[in-house]
């Protein structure tokens, strides 16, 4: 399955437009129902995969629990079925970005709003509690947070209820190293709602450093250190932190769940507390040590002006042609007038995709996407991860295919 989807129409009804994201068995594009002009996100299985029993039961599942799942935190599914040889799944389409995206780009994150997006991915695993739906691969890709800032959790493939048939590798390592539990590394069949909220605090634990709190060269060096690692400090990498986020961590990540918090509630509970003692330390310090309120007119000096913010523009190193980065998406590609493809940076060189990469800019950050491209985007002379945007600054060097081009600030 490739950019050719673009145009197609499934079940007579949802034509794909854009490609959102593409996974190891299943691409997420954007589609307008025709019948009501609706926007959503349609998840459709990779065709050279469909006749794979186990991803079809997979994929089948993740239907059939979104469904028994209501919650503002979580994609709400439309609707799913199979049309010719597409297995399909119409979901909400959300208007924003991964939390994975603003981890990248933003850095170390202010706690309030760290702990604020671990309240919602955690009331929403609360609503799947209920419903004794353990979600098995929480981790910030799978996080997306919309233009409201409100978390939705997505992406329930691995995900597994206590009526569901387990599927018969359902042994072997699933989720992503980085945020796994010990037990569910150990046996995928052991993971509950406690291994789920360990994968949140290792999600807290990066939103809060900017790194997870294992890691290694290889998804077995990292799976060992969860297993038997000590945990480390959140406050000796981040000193900021009250002393009260080490004994959350400690008791979050321990490594057998019945020293852990045992229910969604009982882990708001401590989000809750967290965030009280925060706001407490903050308005401490905001009244100068003290806890009264701060007198006005205390000659603080005023903060300096913010400098006015610079145009982007991509130089075509070749030509010397210059192109403005005006909007929030822009696809490079080449145009294909037949397809109907017409990307806002269109690059006339056989060499290069007809939609080969994304180029961003959210509140002046500009990052780079490569779309899964044949001939792959560099940037700096180092080739792209498919789907992981990369920040960008100015003087980076990209090459699309073969053309090259430098991103300028003026």
């Amino acid at each position: 399955m490739n950019g050719d989807m673009i145009g197609r129409i499934i079940k007579g009804r949802y034509k794909l437009i854009d490609e959102r994201g593409r996974g190891s068995f299943a691409t997420v594009y954007v589609a307008r129902d025709l019948e009501n002009n609706q926007i959503y996100a349609v998840k459709v299985m990779h065709l050279e995969l469909s006749n794979d029993g186990e991803l079809q039961a997979r994929f089948q599942r993740e239907a059939h629990i979104l469904l028994n799942l209501s919650d503002p935190h979580i994609v709400r599914i439309v609707d799913y079925g199979y049309d010719h040889t597409m297995h399909y799944i119409v979901m909400d389409y959300i208007d924003g970005q991964s939390l994975k995206y603003y981890m990248i780009n933003d850095g170390p994150m202010e706690p309030l709003r760290a702990l604020i997006y671990a309240r919602q991915i955690t009331e929403g695993l609360d609503a799947a509690y209920k419903q004794r739906v353990v979600h098995r691969d929480i981790k910030p890709q799978n996080i997306l947070i919309n233009s409201k800032d409100m978390v939705k959790i997505t992406d329930f493939g691995l995900a597994r209820s206590r009526e569901t048939v387990t599927l018969t590798q359902s042994n072997v390592f699933m989720g992503t190293a980085y945020y796994i539990s010990p037990e569910q590394a150990e046996s995928g069949r052991s993971a509950d709602t406690r291994s789920d909220l360990y994968s949140v605090a290792t999600v807290l634990f990066e939103m809060l450093t900017g790194r997870p709190p294992y890691e290694g060269d290889t998804a077995v060096d990292i799976v060992i250190k969860h297993m038997n690692d000590k945990i480390p400090s959140i406050c000796r990498l981040r000193p900021d932190l009250p002393m009260e986020m080490d004994l959350f961590m400690q008791k979050s990540l321990a490594k057998s769940p019945a020293d852990r918090y045992a229910t969604p509630q009982e882990f708001i509970v401590a989000l809750d507390q967290l965030q009280d003692r925060i706001r407490a330390v903050a308005k401490v310090e905001a009244n100068g040590g003290h806890g009264g309120e701060k007198k006005p007119g205390n000659g603080a000096p005023p903060k300096p002006a913010t400098p006015p913010q610079k145009d982007a523009w991509i130089v075509i190193l070749s030509s010397g042609q210059s192109i403005p980065l005006q909007a929030e998406l822009m696809v490079v590609g080449r145009q294909d007038p037949t397809l109907g493809i017409f990307p806002e940076i269109s690059l006339a060189d056989k060499t290069v995709g007809r939609r080969h990469a994304y180029l961003r800019n959210q509140h002046g950050t500009y990052t780079v996407e490569d779309l899964n491209a044949l001939n792959k985007t560099r940037l700096n002379g180092v080739t792209l991860t498919p789907h992981e945007e990369r920040a960008l600054k100015d003087g980076d060097v990209l090459r699309f295919g073969s053309v090259e081009v430098r991103f300028e600030l003026r």
